[in-house]
């Protein structure tokens, strides 16, 4: 008897289970009233709509993984093309340029620029382009997932790289600004052609450079805050100036951006507001504060590291507000590529060895040519000065390695600026107007 009503309880038990199992099932079909290709497809219609019945644009800040912040303006239409400025230089920033772009489903609704644009510029992989890294530029994307948005803002993520970028509807004064160029006057900065530049308050005075690849501007206050310890920041260009992704605090200041910013030709200055104070940037060519220690700790970084034994620079120097002013990428030899510029600190007994680097036919890089330069003398002040001794194979005597050997060569040597933990700017200390940075 027992065995029977055991066994007729679990009969029982089975059949409520199923009878559950198939109610679960029936209840599931009405979770959603739309197949997930009706409902992507409502998200993507949605999202075109916010984008192309903005009626002033879109301003949109671009932060690819390598750093920096790039600012944009966007215009989206129905017919899948698009029209933008950017932040990238002086002239993407005031020259529309229109490409064409899609909505898809690529497992997460997504926005993809289809066609080479000012967003492909961040990404591109040569890093005559950018400035970035051989293969990857800035890390930058031009295809993103919508991540949030709201009614006013959208925020997407890269694909590949995973870059951040946001969108903001524009107001009609941010279109009128956009569009009259005002985006570009954060540029006239660069008028001031020496790496160092002099901030005065008031009687209050700073110096700051700017990395226009990383977006980075630092500060060098008068009471002695040397180079590897630089009061830095993001910054990202907006009308009439620069803004800070974080204040700068200086002399009990927190600097916030530069504004108003006009340049004065005559003298070659620039006036401008700080903190709502009227201001003025100067050249200068020595800084508040040398780092004396930094040319023979740049120097000595390498020379005791036997894995990682040179310098290396992509672009050479800037020179008088030209980047890659030796164009070293039209640099070659028996047909092979230029692939980046070399310090090789005690290569041999007696001497270093400075020259391009070339990529042969197996992928590997080789020298054909090179400067013999004696160790750097150090001086007291904290430069460094460089001396040749001879060359290795058959030195060019004009083009771009012969520029790159003559600008080493000047009398009065470099300062140097430790910018991280293993990169260095060298700075010439002649007119401040020449630099190369090294990684």
């Amino acid at each position: 008897m027992i065995t029977v009503l055991n066994m007729r309880k679990t009969i029982a038990f089975i059949v409520l289970a199923i009878l559950t199992f198939s109610a679960c099932k029936k209840d599931d079909s009405h979770l959603f009233s739309k197949s997930p290709d009706e409902r992507i497809n409502e998200a993507l219609a949605a999202y075109q709509t916010q984008l192309t019945t903005a009626p002033n644009g879109w301003k949109g800040f671009i932060y690819p993984k390598s750093g920096g912040v790039y600012t944009f303006y966007f215009r989206f239409n129905d017919s899948n093309r698009v029209s933008m400025l950017s932040s990238f230089d002086s002239v993407s920033a005031i020259t529309l340029k229109e490409s064409s772009y899609r909505l898809k489903a690529l497992q997460q609704p997504s926005l993809l620029f289809d066609t080479y644009s000012y967003l492909h510029v961040l990404a591109d992989p040569n890093p005559n382009v950018n400035g970035g890294t051989v293969g990857v530029g800035l890390q930058s994307d031009f295809e993103f997932y919508f991540d949030s948005s709201s009614a006013d803002t959208i925020n997407l993520v890269g694909r590949l790289n995973g870059s951040r970028a946001t969108l903001v509807k524009a107001t009609p004064e941010e279109a009128a600004g956009f569009t009259s160029g005002q985006l570009a006057e954060g540029f006239l900065l660069n008028k001031i052609l020496t790496y160092f530049k002099r901030l005065t308050i008031g009687s209050e005075k700073l110096d700051f450079n700017i990395n226009s690849l990383t977006r980075t501007i630092s500060l060098v206050d008068a009471t002695g805050n040397l180079l590897d310890t630089l009061l830095s920041t993001r910054y990202f260009m907006t009308f009439g100036g620069v803004g800070f992704v974080k204040p700068l605090v200086a002399n009990n200041q927190n600097i916030t951006g530069i504004s108003n910013i006009n340049y004065n030709p005559s003298n070659e200055t620039i006036s401008c507001t700080v903190n709502n104070a009227a201001a003025t940037i100067s050249s200068v060519i020595v800084p508040l504060k040398v780092d004396i220690n930094a040319p023979a700790k740049w120097y000595n970084f390498k020379a005791s590291d036997p894995n990682a034994p040179y310098w290396f620079s992509f672009g050479g120097f800037h020179v008088n507000g030209v980047d890659n002013a030796y164009r070293l990428d039209t640099l070659t030899s028996s047909n092979l590529p230029y692939y980046y510029w070399i310090y090789w600190p005690k290569y041999a007994a007696g001497n270093d060895l400075y020259g391009p680097a070339l990529v042969d036919t197996s992928n590997s890089l080789t020298l054909h040519y090179a400067s013999a330069p004696a160790a750097p003398s150090f001086t007291g002040d904290g430069r460094a000065i460089f001396t040749e001794l001879g060359t290795y194979g058959n030195y060019p005597a004009s083009g771009p390695a012969f520029e790159m050997a003559t600008q080493l060569y000047i009398r009065r040597g470099y300062y140097f600026v430790q910018t991280s933990q293993n990169t260095f700017d060298m700075v010439s200390a002649l007119d401040g107007k020449s630099w190369l940075s090294w990684q």
